[in-house]
């Protein structure tokens, strides 16, 4: 058995700052975390030790964008 969760349903997100952050509809999206300069990958996610190799990124209400490493989301808060 797994906790599926399905990422078009995520609304909120909780970081270690203590605070949640709202997800525009849909926007939330898990990939891998890569570094990138003028199209060109600087650090990808599992290159580097320490550097996780899935991150996810979403918009809030207001379209600015969020990005973080996966182990960085303490919670997540979705519709059923």
């Amino acid at each position: 058995m797994s906790l599926a969760i399905d990422v078009h349903k995520v609304e909120s997100v909780l970081l270690p700052d203590g605070k949640w952050y709202a997800i525009a509809d849909k926007s939330f999206k898990l990939d891998s975390y890569d570094f990138v300069e003028e199209g060109k990958t600087v650090v990808g996610g599992g290159q580097v030790q320490g550097v996780p190799s899935t991150g996810a990124t979403w918009k809030d209400n207001m379209g600015k964008r969020f990005a973080c490493p996966l182990t960085a989301i303490l919670a997540i808060r979705y519709s059923s």
